[in-house]
């Protein structure tokens, strides 16, 4: 028996391969004793507890019989394997990459952030350099120390909880529902609320319950990019719809979403134009929605961050015949990590929506999920709300005028709410120049980031989405003023410069 350590498979391997040949071949009979593991290992020079591996393959196979305090031998042939099987090694081309399903091949990655990764502390992602790009939020101390008090009440606890359940806790369900009721004025049963692992699980979910191959959706347009690949990704005809300074207007698209199956909107607090669709305009959206047999997807993330939301209703509570599903997540509200969020499903749906959640996941994490009941029923998320909306009305204004003083018209701004981040329109700088002006800025110690990743069909110019909830006012107007003076240096270089003249 040949040893074959240059063979590239596990040394316990070739050596069952070895003994299988040879009691193929005939060389070790039925019945035969097989010499020792430690006699075996001293002869092929290896370990004994590699010949012990191989011989429990064997035995495995049915091609050997361990007699304890007598040794191994050799039992007979397993049936249905004959010899010409085991002798001939047949010879096959490598096969090419494995076959995908077309869900696989329409699904991409998203790409690495241009500004990287978020900072863990502070303002400022290296020195001098302050980041507009990446949207974060800097979790106050109160908050983390009301999570760590409600968590280690949990773990003292006897009954605490272990499986997760499918639709969610019942006490955060229960929790959810006194929130939007108070504050919100939506009236929702806890059994309409499905418990999830954020917004894009919720838009996955969406459109493997709704859509098929083919379906048309309804997109606003600019909107976070995720949220169309989600429904490309399915298979679904995207129909953008651009957003207007009123949001979303059915009226002006009926036409293109004839026949569609679903429409995303985001009426209390459009991203990135940060518009609020008011209330006849919602009306008008629903009673298209129940003409046409379509379903609508309220994306309600980012919206307790707003001014001025609370004065129109939500489709949510407007919905007569339960086409609406609410779509919201805790992630910016307390802390990114706490990867959790909520779905309003109408009665209807809610069967459906379990059966498919059912496939993914058993539930999102149990522990998670009691700690943030604590948090809102004892009023700790309702504060922590509201001290972030405090907070960024003074920083959305900070910024916005230190780059207004010294641009004027050269710059607009869409949407008069505050949600953490600035949607800026430069239209006299042309689409081209948006490398050249984020490599300007980031020369002068801002960094950037473009919109043109949110339009399905960018725009002529260039435009902005400038993330400000985790600076300072500070900071936000020197990065105001050094963003104001890398677009002046752009549009006053020797190119822009020959152009005007």
């Amino acid at each position: 028996m040949a040893n074959r350590r240059q063979n590239d498979e596990p040394m316990y391997v070739q050596i069952a391969e070895s003994i299988r040949r040879d009691i193929d071949s005939g060389r070790f009979q039925v019945g035969a004793r097989l010499p020792g593991s430690r006699s075996m290992a001293v002869a092929l020079g290896v370990s004994r507890t590699v010949v012990l591996m191989a011989y429990d393959q064997l035995e495995s196979e049915g091609y050997l019989d361990s007699r304890s305090g007598s040794g191994t031998y050799v039992s007979a042939r397993p049936a249905g394997v004959s010899a010409c099987e085991t002798l001939v090694q047949e010879q096959v081309e490598a096969p090419g990459d494995p076959r995908l399903s077309r869900l696989a091949r329409r699904a991409v990655l998203p790409a690495v952030p241009e500004a990287g990764p978020p900072a863990l502390e502070g303002e400022v992602i290296e020195a001098d350099v302050i980041d507009l790009a990446q949207p974060r939020v800097r979790s106050d101390p109160r908050s983390l120390k009301a999570w760590m008090q409600n968590l280690m009440a949990l773990l003292r606890r006897r009954d605490a909880p272990d499986f997760p359940e499918l639709q969610g806790a019942v006490d955060l369900r229960k929790a959810v529902a006194g929130y939007l009721s108070v504050e919100r004025a939506i009236e929702v049963d806890p059994d309409d609320i499905l418990i999830i692992s954020g917004a894009q699980q919720a838009r996955d979910l969406i459109a493997r319950v709704l859509l098929d191959e083919g379906d048309g959706v309804g997109v606003e347009e600019p909107c976070h990019w995720s949220v169309r690949h989600t429904y490309e990704a399915m298979g679904a005809r995207i129909v953008p719809c651009p957003v207007g300074p009123h949001g979303m207007d059915i009226d002006r698209h009926a036409a293109a979403l004839d026949g569609v199956r679903l429409v995303n909107v985001a009426p209390s607090y459009q991203f990135p134009t940060s518009v609020v669709m008011p209330e006849e305009r919602r009306r008008a959206l629903l009673q298209w929605a129940y003409a046409h047999d379509a379903c609508l997807v309220e994306d309600d993330f980012d919206c307790e961050h707003s001014f001025g939301v609370r004065t129109s209703p939500s489709l949510w509570s407007l919905d007569r015949y339960g086409r609406v599903i609410q779509v919201s997540s805790f992630a910016r509200s307390m802390f990114p990590a706490l990867q959790l969020g909520y779905m309003l499903v109408p009665r209807l749906l809610r069967e459906r929506f379990l059966a498919v959640k059912w496939l993914a996941d058993r539930g999102s994490i149990s522990m998670q999920q009691h700690v943030l009941a604590a948090c809102i029923t004892s009023g700790q998320y309702l504060r922590d709300l509201r001290r972030i909306a405090h907070r960024l009305a003074p920083r959305h204004r900070a910024l916005q005028a230190a780059m207004q003083a010294r641009l004027g018209s050269a710059m607009e701004v869409t949407g008069s709410v505050a949600g953490g981040s600035l949607f800026v329109h430069l239209p006299r700088l042309p689409r081209s120049a948006t490398g050249a002006l984020m490599a300007e800025a980031l020369a002068r110690g801002v960094r950037i980031r473009s919109a043109e990743r949110f339009h399905r069909t960018p725009l002529d110019h260039v435009t902005l989405v400038l993330s400000y909830a985790g600076l300072s006012e500070a900071n936000l107007k020197r990065a105001g003023v050094r963003l104001a003076e890398a677009y002046l240096a752009i549009i006053e270089g020797p190119p822009f410069r020959r152009r005007r003249q």
